[in-house]
Parts: C-alpha cells; sequence; structure tokens
C-alpha cells in the first residue's frame, strides 16, 4: 500500500507572463507595457520572460500606494 501524505504546497517563486496576468488581474499588455517602461524587473530562463514573485508583489504594492496618495 502507497503512503498518501500531503506535499506541502511550495510558494511559486516566478510568474510567467501570462500566469502573473491572471494572477494580479491586468492585461498581459499592460504588463508588457510596464516591463517596457522599466516598472517591473524580469528576469530570462532561456526564451521564457520570468517575474520574480517578490518583484511582481513590490510593483502591486507600489502601484495601490500610487492609486491612493495620503495612504501609507
Amino acid at each position: 500500500m502507497t503512503d498518501h501524505q500531503e506535499q506541502p504546497k511550495t510558494e511559486k517563486l516566478a510568474w510567467a507572463i501570462d500566469e502573473a496576468a491572471r494572477s494580479t488581474g491586468v492585461s498581459k499588455g499592460y504588463l508588457r507595457k510596464i516591463i517596457a517602461a522599466g516598472e517591473l524587473k524580469t528576469t530570462r530562463a532561456g526564451r521564457r520572460v520570468l517575474i520574480r514573485d517578490s518583484d511582481l508583489r513590490a510593483w502591486l504594492d507600489q502601484s495601490v500606494r500610487a492609486a491612493r496618495p495620503g495612504e501609507g
């Protein structure tokens, strides 16, 4: 009999552009625009463009603060 223990869920370290778009609710085009503008850092793995989770979260935090002047 095989032991079916639950594997701990691993945290995602990096997102492809389409994954980041789905996760954040913004379009792939908008993400590409802010990447080209230098507002969101990326890295490459072969031909894939990846956004580190920490960079995506930092960009989201900054965007929220910019949208609500006087807070944060």
